[in-house]
């Protein structure tokens, strides 16, 4: 099904984003400076 090749993909990118922003968090990272 293309809408689930799209929901994954959607899902993918947000643990992408939620990863990096982690990582930027315990770097010590001005995280709002950073959106």
């Amino acid at each position: 099904m293309v809408l689930q090749k799209a929901m994954q993909g959607f899902t993918e990118k947000i643990v992408g984003m939620m990863k990096s922003e982690r990582l930027y968090e315990s770097q010590g990272g001005p995280i709002i400076l950073s959106q």
